[in-house]
């Protein structure tokens, strides 16, 4: 009895270890910057610009799921006077990438305390890097950047997986679009 209960003891720990490896295998990692010089407040409407690369479907693939993150914050795709731009482009081999170390964007928009700084980092990023890009339609600068890397770390054949590392994108991206209130909308998808 002993012995049975040290082999079910034994190969349930072997089980969480094999679990966790591979779960650190698909691990991707999600990061984003952002100008200071922007009123983020000032954006309502979208549309898209090409996708730099298609692959098996994959550019319309993202495209939906940036296209339900942008919805779900209350910004409405126009082809008539947009407010923003969104560009997108994937990265199938190692990129080197400048980023920026900066204060959650939310508590920046928040405050504007013009006395945060850019601290410029360097990223090795795997292969398989997305890139969102917002981008001012008035003045053509990017305004906002989200970038996820590794997201072909052998869960891609799941049908939710770029869904989900687009969602993670967005998470560092959490504000909403000129007069929009997020509670209304709540409030009329529950009846």
């Amino acid at each position: 009895m002993l012995m049975l209960r040290s082999i079910t003891i034994y190969a349930a720990l072997l089980l969480v270890v094999v679990i966790a490896g591979c779960s650190s295998g698909r691990k991707v990692f999600v990061e984003h910057d952002y100008s200071y010089e922007t009123n983020f407040k000032d954006y309502s409407s979208y549309t898209f610009l090409e996708c730099e690369r298609d692959t098996n479907n994959l550019c319309t693939e993202i495209y939906e799921a940036i296209r339900r993150q942008m919805q779900v914050r209350g910004y409405k795709l126009t082809a008539e006077k947009p407010t923003l731009l969104v560009n997108y482009g994937i990265f199938y081999d190692n990129l080197r990438y400048q980023g920026y170390m900066q204060p959650v964007i939310k508590n920046w928009v928040d405050t504007e305390n013009e006395g945060f700084r850019y601290e410029p980092i360097k990223y090795a990023l795997d292969k398989g890097t997305l890139i969102v890009s917002l981008i001012d339609a008035e003045s053509d600068q990017v305004v906002w950047r989200g970038y996820a890397s590794g997201i072909f770390k052998g869960t891609e054949s799941s049908n939710n997986h770029y869904r989900s590392v687009v969602r993670r994108i967005f998470d560092q991206y959490p504000l909403f679009a000129k007069g929009y209130d997020p509670r209304r909308y709540s409030e009329q998808v529950g009846r």
